[in-house]
Protein backbone atom coordinates (compact mmCIF):
# COMPACT_ATOMS: atom_id res chain seq x y z
CA UNK A 1 0.00 0.00 0.00
CA UNK A 2 1.76 3.64 -1.20
CA UNK A 3 2.37 6.30 1.68
CA UNK A 4 0.11 8.54 0.97
CA UNK A 5 1.65 12.27 0.56
CA UNK A 6 1.77 14.89 3.37
CA UNK A 7 -0.56 17.38 0.26
CA UNK A 8 -2.84 14.36 0.13
CA UNK A 9 -2.97 14.13 3.75
CA UNK A 10 -3.26 17.99 4.72
CA UNK A 11 -6.25 17.80 1.70
CA UNK A 12 -7.89 15.30 3.72
CA UNK A 13 -7.78 17.28 6.96
CA UNK A 14 -9.04 20.30 5.42
CA UNK A 15 -11.94 18.86 3.94
CA UNK A 16 -12.49 16.93 7.42
CA UNK A 17 -11.79 20.50 9.59
CA UNK A 18 -14.88 22.32 7.37
CA UNK A 19 -17.25 19.03 7.62
CA UNK A 20 -16.53 18.83 11.23
CA UNK A 21 -16.73 22.46 12.45
CA UNK A 22 -19.20 24.05 10.04
CA UNK A 23 -22.20 22.49 11.75
CA UNK A 24 -21.14 23.27 15.14
CA UNK A 25 -21.12 27.04 13.70
CA UNK A 26 -24.37 26.94 11.61
CA UNK A 27 -24.64 30.94 11.28
CA UNK A 28 -21.91 33.52 9.53
CA UNK A 29 -20.80 36.33 12.10
CA UNK A 30 -21.24 38.60 9.23
CA UNK A 31 -25.00 38.22 8.06
CA UNK A 32 -26.59 35.37 10.23
CA UNK A 33 -27.37 33.72 7.06
CA UNK A 34 -26.19 29.38 6.84
CA UNK A 35 -22.30 29.00 7.15
CA UNK A 36 -21.04 27.70 3.66
CA UNK A 37 -17.33 27.84 4.49
CA UNK A 38 -14.67 28.60 7.44
CA UNK A 39 -12.46 31.06 6.80
CA UNK A 40 -9.40 30.98 8.34
CA UNK A 41 -8.95 34.29 10.69
CA UNK A 42 -5.21 33.79 11.17
CA UNK A 43 -4.14 32.43 7.67
CA UNK A 44 -3.27 28.69 7.08
CA UNK A 45 0.15 30.40 5.59
CA UNK A 46 0.60 32.41 8.65
CA UNK A 47 0.27 29.55 11.31
CA UNK A 48 0.06 26.13 10.98
CA UNK A 49 -0.56 26.01 14.49
CA UNK A 50 -3.93 27.11 13.81
CA UNK A 51 -5.02 25.72 10.92
CA UNK A 52 -7.14 22.65 11.88
CA UNK A 53 -7.71 24.89 15.37
CA UNK A 54 -11.56 25.34 15.90
CA UNK A 55 -11.24 29.16 17.08
CA UNK A 56 -9.31 29.94 14.18
CA UNK A 57 -12.66 29.09 11.97
CA UNK A 58 -15.00 31.90 11.30
CA UNK A 59 -18.12 30.70 10.10
CA UNK A 60 -18.91 32.66 6.63
CA UNK A 61 -21.06 32.31 3.33
CA UNK A 62 -19.48 31.89 0.02
CA UNK A 63 -19.86 35.36 -1.05
CA UNK A 64 -18.32 36.70 2.16
CA UNK A 65 -15.91 34.32 1.86
CA UNK A 66 -14.69 35.28 -1.96
CA UNK A 67 -15.60 39.33 -1.11
CA UNK A 68 -13.15 39.33 1.85
CA UNK A 69 -10.25 37.58 -0.04
CA UNK A 70 -10.77 39.59 -3.07
CA UNK A 71 -11.51 42.91 -2.06
CA UNK A 72 -10.04 42.60 1.50
CA UNK A 73 -12.88 44.07 3.01
CA UNK A 74 -12.32 45.74 6.23
CA UNK A 75 -16.32 45.55 6.89
CA UNK A 76 -15.67 41.42 7.29
CA UNK A 77 -12.84 41.89 9.00
CA UNK A 78 -14.46 44.84 11.80
CA UNK A 79 -17.89 42.32 12.28
CA UNK A 80 -15.10 39.42 12.77
CA UNK A 81 -13.61 41.32 15.90
CA UNK A 82 -17.09 42.44 17.14
CA UNK A 83 -18.75 39.12 17.55
CA UNK A 84 -16.02 37.27 18.58
CA UNK A 85 -14.29 39.90 21.02
CA UNK A 86 -10.83 41.25 21.99
CA UNK A 87 -10.05 37.75 24.02
CA UNK A 88 -10.93 35.61 21.46
CA UNK A 89 -8.29 37.33 19.35
CA UNK A 90 -5.92 37.44 22.08
CA UNK A 91 -5.63 33.75 22.40
CA UNK A 92 -5.50 33.23 18.73
CA UNK A 93 -2.47 35.27 18.57
CA UNK A 94 -0.70 33.69 21.47
CA UNK A 95 -1.25 30.07 19.90
CA UNK A 96 -0.15 31.84 16.57
CA UNK A 97 3.21 31.47 16.90
CA UNK A 98 3.59 28.27 18.17
CA UNK A 99 5.86 25.96 15.89
CA UNK A 100 4.29 23.39 14.67
CA UNK A 101 5.75 20.78 12.16
CA UNK A 102 3.30 19.68 9.41
CA UNK A 103 4.58 16.38 8.73
CA UNK A 104 2.57 12.90 7.80
CA UNK A 105 2.44 11.96 11.63
CA UNK A 106 0.88 15.18 12.44
CA UNK A 107 -1.55 15.30 9.73
CA UNK A 108 -2.76 11.59 10.32
CA UNK A 109 -3.58 12.46 14.00
CA UNK A 110 -5.34 15.78 13.20
CA UNK A 111 -7.24 13.42 10.55
CA UNK A 112 -7.78 10.88 13.04
CA UNK A 113 -9.26 13.45 15.92
CA UNK A 114 -11.35 15.21 13.29
CA UNK A 115 -12.67 11.55 12.30
CA UNK A 116 -13.13 11.05 15.83
CA UNK A 117 -15.68 13.75 16.24
CA UNK A 118 -17.30 13.46 12.89
CA UNK A 119 -18.33 9.56 14.43
CA UNK A 120 -19.80 11.02 17.17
Amino acid sequence: MATKSIATLRRKADKLYQQVYIPQKPRSVVSGEPTQVLHHFIPKSQSANLRYDKDNGVPLTNKEHCRHHLSGDPTIVAKVLEVNGQEWFDNLSKKRHVICKMNKGYLKGIIEGLQNQLDL
